[in-house]
């Protein structure tokens, strides 16, 4: 069988993409991201990121003062500053 058996859903096909668009828009109006989010964000490898994030280019929140010491948030227009700084 040559055809992609996709072609003969397209309405399937439609309402997976609608719906993969409204996840991808919503990941991308988080406020608040931890690390894997906030590097996927700013679309750089984990070593780029913990650089930045070392020499103080990103800022990084730690929750440790509330005993939740390996838990850190990045702020997204923190995170866009950040970005058009470099």
């Amino acid at each position: 069988m040559t055809n992609n058996i996709l072609t003969y859903y397209p309405a399937l096909v439609g309402a997976v993409q609608a719906i993969a668009d409204k996840l991808e828009i919503k990941d991308n109006e988080r406020q608040w991201m931890n690390k894997q989010q906030a590097q996927a964000y700013v679309n750089l490898g984990k070593q780029a990121f913990k650089k930045l994030v070392d020499d103080g280019v990103i800022p990084v929140h730690s929750l440790d003062n509330h005993g939740l010491a390996r838990l850190e948030r990045y702020n997204r227009d923190e995170l866009d500053e950040a970005m058009k700084s470099l």
